[in-house]
């Protein structure tokens, strides 16, 4: 197995003891991620790789009982590649595990949670917790029950996460085996934190209206700028026109337009950043679309009011906003 981590200007390779490489036996449009290959000789039973979505990564043993919850978990968010392996014939659980786990702590991997057998709780449990939500979207309801789900217990489970420039790396590993009679499986979950693509649908002057009538204000993703700067991007001009249209359709309707950033840099910079940012948006809508002056009062608020937490990118993303607030 080899794990690549990817830096901003050096990369960390360790080879140990496979070729990375696909095999005739993967299921179709499989392959392995990037960062990291295969244990040798294993082939893909499962896969599924989504954009933008949540995972949940195990911090804790099964908790007793018929819940079938972890006693502490967490949730990542971000690019998340999930891919199910059949292990060679004869391959154990704790080979193929420890392979995985060097690979990773060498790599610069901090391990977050690990456990083995009893001190999972109990390992059919946990091992069922973890892959009967990823069956279906995996399309490997069979296969991957046949070799992950721990009847017998022998399992484990390593959760672990990378800091690099690039953004966060969040990796979920299990590695089962349903009995002495079935090869060992092993699914990997890698989980690359990364913000949400914004401004993917655009609001209308009507759901403008409605918005301002139930809530008095609502965030407008669909306005963008160029990076540190005041300069609406081209893709802000349907969103802008929305704007013009729910002013012309509500003629006695005033509106101030705030500003809004993420916490990052310096609070005066920003603070100035979100002023100019609405100014350059009330401007738009007087110059380009003929509304009053009066009409359109501008304020930059900075990060003073987000509506999630600046601590990972998809936050910061969600906070760096223009609203339309009624006067």
């Amino acid at each position: 197995m080899m794990f690549i981590a990817r830096r901003t200007t050096f990369v960390i390779a360790l080879a140990v003891c496979s070729t990375g490489e696909s095999k005739a036996s993967d299921i179709p449009d499989a392959h392995d991620h990037p960062l990291m290959t295969r244990f040798a000789g294993s082939s893909i039973i499962g896969y599924q790789q989504v954009s933008y979505d949540k995972a949940l990564l195990p911090l804790g043993p099964i908790k007793p009982g018929t819940s079938r919850r972890f006693a502490a978990s967490d949730v990542a968010e971000g690019r998340i590649t999930r891919i199910a392996y059949e292990a060679p014939a004869g391959k154990s659980v704790i080979e193929v595990y420890r392979n995985f786990a060097q690979a990773m702590a060498n790599a610069g991997f901090k391990t977050r949670f690990e456990c083995a057998g009893k001190s999972c709780g109990n390992g059919a449990d946990f091992s069922d917790s973890e892959i009967q939500p990823l069956l279906d979207p995996m399309h490997a309801r069979n296969a991957m029950s046949r070799v992950l789900y721990a009847v017998d217990g022998d399992m484990r489970q390593l959760t672990a996460r990378l800091d690099r420039p690039e953004g966060r790396v969040d990796v979920s590993l299990l590695v089962a085996q349903a009995d002495e009679h079935q090869p060992t499986g092993i699914l990997l979950q890698v989980v690359e934190a990364q913000a949400m693509a914004a401004g993917q649908v655009s609001v209308d002057a009507k759901a403008m209206s409605q918005g301002l009538s139930r809530q008095g204000h609502i965030a407008l993703y669909g306005i963008h700028f160029a990076t540190d700067s005041a300069d609406l991007t081209a893709d802000s001009d349907a969103t802008l026109g929305q704007m013009a249209q729910l002013l012309k359709d509500e003629a006695s309707l005033k509106v101030f337009i705030v500003g809004h950033t993420d916490d990052t840099g310096e609070l005066n910079h920003n603070l100035a950043l979100s002023q100019k940012r609405a100014e350059a948006v009330a401007r738009a809508l007087t110059t380009r679309y003929g509304i009053a002056s009066q009409r359109v009062a501008a304020k930059g608020v900075a990060s003073y009011a987000p509506v999630a937490s600046n601590r990972d990118d998809a936050g910061r993303s969600q906070n760096r906003r223009v609203e339309l607030v009624a006067q």
